[in-house]
């Protein structure tokens, strides 16, 4: 295929070319610096309604033109002069080059889109290529394009929109890739694609909108770095594992610095097979050298010590987020991790999310479906939205139903002001001869006081309580970048 290499029919972007919009007008944009020849908008906050269309007929402006026509003809009936018949012609060509043409050219059209990877983890880029087809070559027109999705897994339903501007000339097909950087953990929905076909004097403008449904899943998951580094630790990250609970043991930017993942590693020095010391262990299962080291009491974790079943309960309550969704998603992130983690170790694993009432539940299996299952798992956190309504100990009871004794029930949560919930949660684990874990995500780089005091209180009433950092990356904005690593191209066809 030949690619033409004049200016006349490469694609010409609008101001905001290859920008994310979300409803801003563009004084509301942050223009970033471009990287690799890419053009970037960085949007400084997500509304929901899209901003209309700057594409539209110029009415005014053939109200002139109709009036020029009619003055025209009048002057060429009443003198038949050759400035009055030079001026109704060419008022008169107007309508066929501004009117037909672009007319002409929205009959026949298809669009078809691509997602090149339809499931991604969260922070990741997504790629994205739209192919717009016409029946017939027309020229003398320009073709606006505007592409959208929603993230279904928010309580505002943000759309993230994308425009671009091209001037195809003699061709019957293009296509534009795009790509969405930094895309945000839920299900993302594409709907219609509106194309705007328009004159070269902008006097006209056509819309109409293309039925193209599409789906993007972003999976929870942590920022690539503190994932390496968590796994590295194999849970030790903010967990305190000396015992000491003064620290967070997080960097100013919410990550964990290489020094403390080293300090945190000697501290254990057990591996994933140990776990510290509790009252009862038998004597005989004390890793020694690592006491005697002074790297504390640690109790050697053998294959029939493992949890008989796993349950992960996500707390899905807005106010125990303090209605911050992108905690929330810091929340699920972890919870991903401890899911990969039990299914790594053959454990089986139940998954409790929802609404009261709504809960749902999915299993691991051990066997070859293993890794399936933990693909719905995930699949589930990313569509999984934050509620009004808590979810009371009594229907987290009747969801639990039956459970085995040894089994294990981790609570992933940003809310530790509320312990009597935990508490009495814990009670009804300790009836089944199960131990929980609370998993409490923070924004804080050092525990205060208060945290502390309830840590206390909840070890004292059976807990294992584990503070988890909150990463700063993040933080990241969705923006997009033409040409999704290579640049939007035009085929001749």
């Amino acid at each position: 295929m030949k690619r033409q290499g004049n200016d006349s029919n490469v694609m010409m972007a609008e101001a905001a070319k290859g920008q994310l919009g979300q409803g801003f007008p563009p004084s509301a944009l942050k223009k970033t610096k471009p990287a690799a020849g890419a053009q970037e908008a960085v949007l400084e906050e997500p509304v929901q309604s899209a901003r209309p269309s700057v594409y539209r007929t110029r009415w005014g402006a053939w109200l002139l033109i109709s009036a020029g026509w009619l003055m025209s003809l009048a002057g060429m009936l009443a003198r038949g002069g050759a400035v009055e018949t030079f001026m109704l012609i060419v008022l008169s060509l107007l309508p066929l080059l501004s009117i037909v043409m672009p007319l002409l050219s929205t009959f026949g059209l298809t669009v078809s889109r691509v997602i090149l990877e339809p499931k991604i983890k969260d922070g990741d880029e997504a790629v994205i290529r739209l192919t717009l087809k016409r029946s017939s070559i027309v020229p003398f027109v320009w073709i606006a394009v505007h592409d959208g999705m929603v993230n279904t897994s928010t309580a505002k339903k943000t759309r993230l929109d994308y425009r671009y501007l091209a001037a195809p000339l003699l061709r019957k097909e293009m296509e534009i890739s795009y790509s969405v950087l930094a895309v945000r953990r839920g299900e993302h929905q594409f709907g219609q694609v509106t194309v705007t076909v328009g004159d070269w004097l902008g006097l006209t403008a056509f819309h109409k909108k293309l039925e193209c449904p599409g789906t993007l899943v972003a999976v929870p998951s942590l920022p690539e770095q503190l994932g390496r580094q968590a796994e590295q630790l194999h849970g030790a990250m903010a967990e305190q594992v000396s015992g000491d609970s003064s620290a967070a043991f997080t960097s100013d930017g919410g990550e964990i610095s290489d020094i403390t993942a080293n300090k945190l590693l000697q501290q254990a020095g057990i591996g994933p097979d140990s776990r510290p010391y509790r009252d009862g262990d038998s004597m005989r299962h004390i890793n020694w050298r690592a006491a005697a080291k002074g790297r504390g009491m640690f109790t050697k974790q053998h294959l029939l010590e493992q949890p008989a079943e796993i349950i992960m309960i996500a707390d899905s309550h807005s106010a125990a987020f303090n209605h911050d969704g992108r905690l929330f998603d810091a929340s699920l992130a972890w919870l991903a991790r401890g899911i990969k983690r039990a299914a790594a170790d053959g454990c089986d694993v139940r998954l409790l999310a929802g609404e009261a009432g709504t809960g749902t539940k999915e299993k691991q299996k051990r066997g070859g479906q293993a890794g399936h299952q933990v693909d719905l798992l995930l699949e589930r956190l990313a569509k999984l939205k934050l509620t009004k309504a808590a979810v009371s100990v009594d229907c987290l009871r009747t969801e639990l139903g039956g459970l085995k004794p040894g089994g294990a029930i981790h609570v992933y949560t940003a809310d530790w002001k509320s312990g009597q919930s935990w508490i009495q949660l814990a009670a009804y684990a300790a009836d089944q001869k199960c131990r929980i874990c609370l998993h409490v995500v923070t924004k804080q780089s050092v525990l205060t006081f208060a945290m502390r005091e309830q840590q206390r209180l909840l070890e004292e009433a059976g807990l294992s309580v584990n503070w988890l950092a909150y990463p700063d990356k993040m933080n990241r904005p969705t923006q997009t970048a033409e040409g999704g690593g290579q640049h939007a191209r035009l085929l001749s066809r």
